[in-house]
């Protein structure tokens, strides 16, 4: 008798090309189908890049509307309708919001929550900071698994909120590097300068990913032949064009928008250039070193430890424009110098993949018998 599979149902905002969105369609990719039967539920399908790449033999369901708040009835209407073993949600908004409405599931329905970006930071975004506090002590830290993207993450994590329970694994974010690396092989017209140092950075145009930082710290390089192109829409391109303008930097920062491929500039980028306030963990760091591409990046959550085996690669000291503008000098005086391909191995779908499995597998198991359990006492 073939054992019973285990059913997640996974919960997106969308389908828009975020590093989250990417993380969620690489397992649902490679997720066993022998172990394992996957669906998912987005919010909303507007903006759905990233529609194309789902596996065919996947459930979709769109909740289809515009406001999360008049989603979660749907959202627990479809639970019901399906009686999956596991919700397996991430960003944190959706975390939360999903996790205050466990009390309307069947019982047997397992929660796993992955958080996306790291706590403490976020918690000074907020206007209302105890709040939020409180709503993930609430909706989060009672999962039956909160999934961490890396060590620092779950520490800050626990400090921020003073959370000492056991429901916890860090897993790092799994990378299809045979995927990204034929991918940067398309033919593209990146419009680099071979005889100027070309930095990339890759990212949404909000404030969180710094592009404000990144654009200044290119204006206090002292090598004048450091350029830098960013892929990414966002509500803050307006004022990163002013900046541009502002700091005569017209001839050497390049605002080119949303690109569906963007490894061929990683490939042939000099160095790509990570300059967020804050990430969980930065996957597209991960993606411009499969790529072969030294990274020079803010000191943001894991990334120092993930970064300090990698040779040519830079970690500024802290956040500033200053300090990031001497790893950039630093880098460009080394010379052109490229990754090697085992940079990021320990980070490759297939082992990665394999311990979500493992996690996944022991509390899908557990629901499935407690399921039965309360089937045979009815």
């Amino acid at each position: 008798m073939a054992a019973k599979k285990v059913r997640i149902l996974f919960f997106l905002p969308s389908l828009a090309a975020g590093g989250a969105e990417r993380v969620i369609l690489t397992l649902l990719k490679n997720l066993s189908r022998d172990r394992f039967e996957v669906s998912l539920a987005v919010i909303n399908q507007k903006g759905a890049v990233l529609a194309s790449e789902l596996p065919s033999d996947i459930g979709i369901y769109d909740l289809d509307t515009g406001r999360l708040r008049f989603a979660l009835t749907r959202a627990a209407k479809l639970i019901w309708k399906l009686k999956p073993d596991i919700v397996f949600s991430t960003i944190d908004y959706l975390n939360v919001a999903l996790g205050s409405t466990r009390h309307f599931w069947p019982k047997q329905t397992a929660f796993v929550a992955r958080p996306a970006i790291l706590f403490s930071a976020e918690l000074k975004t907020r206007r209302r900071p105890f709040v939020w506090q409180m709503l993930h002590r609430f909706a989060v830290c009672r999962a039956d698994l909160v999934v961490f993207q890396s060590r620092a993450m779950e520490e800050d994590y626990r400090r921020a909120l003073g959370w000492r329970g056991e429901g916890a694994v860090v897993i790092h974010n799994p990378l299809d590097v045979d995927l990204i690396r034929s991918r940067a092989r398309h033919v593209t017209d990146t419009g680099f300068d071979p005889d100027s140092f070309n930095l990339v950075a890759a990212g949404r145009l909000e404030d969180q990913k710094g592009f404000d930082v990144a654009i200044e710290a290119v204006g206090l390089c002292r090598n004048e032949n450091v350029v830098l192109t960013i892929l990414g829409e966002g509500r803050l391109r307006d004022s990163l064009e002013r900046l541009i303008k502002e700091r005569n930097l017209q001839d050497r920062v390049r605002l080119l928008g949303y690109t569906p491929n963007p490894y061929p500039f990683f490939a042939q980028a000099d160095a790509f250039l990570l300059s967020s306030r804050f990430e969980g963990f930065p996957n597209v760091v991960l993606e411009a070193l499969s790529c072969g591409t030294p990274v020079i990046a803010t000191p943001v959550a894991g990334l120092r430890s993930t970064l300090s085996n990698v040779p040519d690669c830079h970690v500024a000291v802290d956040h500033s424009a200053s300090a990031l503008a001497r790893e950039i000098d630093k880098c460009a005086g080394g010379g052109r110098s490229r990754v090697q391909p085992d940079a990021v191995s320990s980070f490759d779908v297939e082992h990665i993949v394999g311990e979500y499995e493992s996690a996944l597998a022991g509390i899908g198991l557990q629901q499935s018998a407690d399921e039965r359990f309360i089937q045979a006492i009815s």
